[in-house]
């Protein structure tokens, strides 16, 4: 090609084409590369953690011009020579618009493990959370900071590694903005003194016109005990939200028995209220895309069950060694019960490249592909293919066979098509999904790991 249009070029011309056509090949394959390729960003490398102190951190991400599917962040904590904080201990990961400490979005919390050096112990510890909520933050040059509460002193504590995994693609649903709800790092528990109502104060949101879905997501862990109820680290309480008329609501609790972090010291596999320790915090998400209207306000709070403490200080009824084993809270077994909540709104727009169809190819046969990921939590994509226009009928049954969900219920022009299978409501264990195109079937199974 190159020699027959070199025919009515000069040389330094040809030349010149021939670097322009390298630099466009080149461009145009780093801008759109083939959907799962991955793009890795390192942001804390072996960050030692000691003292509770705040690690800020400039990142610079992938910027907008690529399209992503999915954002992971993979978490990795380690020992320094002298040793780990024997203790589980809060920690996260925030993005920050200032270096105040004043605009932050928290986007991934942990709880360190108890021991894990020597013997069997695994020695460091991974987690793996879905950050891709957060996409709209998460590009260009943007701020980190990374934390966690430890008080152990000396040279021991914690060594964080954070890799962020930008993963091509095209989701259904992308989302385009981020806001904060409650955000309070102590609400305080049980104490007619200190309602939760103060902390957690009801939110009239104006509804983004241009959202067709949104969603609520809390993060909340329970903390302190030795308390009436051993609240609020051992206490199961069910929260709650509301948006508008409709209420949701799921039980805070977390069972550690099966912690991949393991096995450590201490008693880290006794279920607690929302964690575990040596482990990742999941978000609740709610949808409330129903419950709210684009472009009006809506009325939003977020309840946790009512509690009453009896072994407080200020309880005049409390008597120490008679009512409670101690009245008075002290830095070993007896901590003032509490709450660490940080809420955020995501709206999402429906991606005009990933509508349904993933694709203009139209497939040579009829596929149903397996879901990804798979063991999934609590998010999984589920894609098939039709060569031609079809009725198509798409549905997940569970393990004794009963149908539970209808993804897909329509008549579907030929292509290639990636369906988005929300477990958030569901129980851990193994679902099958099934499709009918015609006189078609197939079924494929797929897990679901909380």
């Amino acid at each position: 090609m190159f020699l027959y249009y070199y025919k009515g070029l000069t040389m330094k011309t040809f030349l010149l084409s021939l670097l322009l056509f390298i630099l466009y090949f080149w461009i145009s394959l780093n801008t759109y590369a083939a959907p799962g390729d991955t793009t890795w960003v390192t942001t804390f490398d072996q960050e030692y953690h000691n003292w509770a102190n705040l690690h800020y951190k400039p990142a610079v991400f992938p910027d907008t011009s690529k399209h992503w599917e999915k954002i992971l962040l993979t978490y990795k904590i380690g020992c320094p020579a002298a040793g780990c904080d024997p203790w589980d201990r809060v920690g996260w990961i925030r993005l920050y618009t200032d270096t105040v400490n004043t605009e932050y979005f928290e986007i991934a919390r942990v709880v360190t493990p108890y021991n894990i050096v020597g013997g069997n112990y695994p020695g460091t510890c991974t987690f793996v959370f879905d950050v891709t909520d957060y996409m709209p933050l998460l590009h260009d040059s943007v701020l980190l900071g990374s934390f966690i509460e430890s008080w152990i002193g000396g040279t021991r504590g914690w060594l964080v590694t954070a890799r962020f995994a930008f993963i091509e693609g095209e989701a259904f649903y992308k989302p385009y903005k981020v806001i904060n709800l409650w955000q309070n790092d102590y609400v305080i528990s049980g104490d007619t003194a200190h309602p939760v109502d103060s902390n957690l104060v009801p939110m009239d949101i104006i509804i983004d016109p241009m959202a067709v879905k949104v969603k609520a997501k809390i993060t909340n862990t329970g903390h302190g005990q030795g308390n009436t109820g051993n609240c609020s680290e051992f206490c199961v309480l069910l929260n709650s939200i509301v948006a508008g008329n409709d209420t949701t609501s799921h039980i805070l609790w977390k069972q550690c028995n099966l912690n991949p972090c393991s096995p450590q010291g201490g008693t880290w596999q006794y279920a607690r209220a929302g964690w575990c320790p040596g482990s990742g915090v999941s978000p609740w998400d709610v949808e409330i895309t129903n419950s709210v209207t684009p472009g009006q306000t809506a009325n939003l709070k977020f309840l946790i069950q009512p509690y009453f403490n009896e072994c407080r200080p200020n309880n005049p009824n409390c008597t120490t060694g008679v009512t409670c084993t101690d009245c008075n809270y002290n830095s070993t077994g007896h901590t003032e019960p509490n709450w660490k909540v940080q809420g955020q709104l995501i709206y999402y727009k429906i991606n005009p490249i990933g509508i349904n169809n993933q694709s203009t190819e139209v497939p040579s046969s009829f596929k149903l592909e397996q879901n990804y990921p798979n063991p999934f939590n609590p998010n999984t994509s589920i894609g098939f293919s039709l060569e031609k226009n079809s009725n198509v009928k798409l549905k997940v049954f569970d393990a004794k066979g009963s149908l539970v969900k209808v993804l897909v219920d329509k008549h579907m022009l030929a292509g290639i098509y990636k369906i988005d299978f929300d477990g958030q409501n569901f129980t851990s264990g193994v679902y099958f999904y099934n499709i009918e195109i015609g006189g078609k079937s197939d079924t494929k199974k797929m897990v679901l790991l909380k």
